[in-house]
């Protein structure tokens, strides 16, 4: 994640960067998709278009300018924000890169206090089957709704 270099944090920040090899995510996917198949049929279908995860988070940063630096980054690659949102005090942003009528990449920024973590996800997601998705969950959220 090019975005984080050195310089932009303080000297006893604890930084954690992890790329997950595909064969093993496969592997773990390949066992929840089957979990996911008859329970909920639209996350596994999410699950199989991941092709690669990465992960960073970073901790005790004392330094404030690392989210304008995500910032930077999102502008100078052409994310779009789909979404943003406070939960619990920390702000979570969701970015997605575009081809056309294609999500190829999702970045995630959690920012709490002096803590982050981002979470880049490359996929190859059509925008109707995300709108399906959408859809499914709404439905779902509605008669959870009415249920309770």
């Amino acid at each position: 994640m090019s975005f984080v270099s050195k310089r932009d944090l303080s000297s006893d920040t604890e930084v954690a960067s992890i790329r997950v090899p595909m064969f093993l995510t496969k592997a773990f996917i390949k066992g929840k998709i089957k979990e996911l198949d008859e329970e909920d049929a639209i996350a596994a279908l999410a699950l199989r278009k991941i092709k690669k995860l990465k992960i960073m988070t970073i901790s005790g940063n004392k330094k404030d300018n690392l989210m304008s630096k995500f910032n930077a980054y999102l502008a100078k690659n052409n994310f779009e924000e789909m979404m943003s949102l406070y939960s619990e005090g920390s702000k979570i942003t969701i970015n997605t890169e575009m081809k056309k009528d294609h999500v190829k990449r999702v970045l995630l920024g959690i920012a709490d206090e002096g803590d982050y973590v981002f979470v880049d996800i490359k996929a190859d997601l059509d925008l109707n089957e995300l709108s399906k998705m959408i859809e499914y969950y709404e439905k779902k959220n509605n008669k959870t709704k009415i249920i309770n």
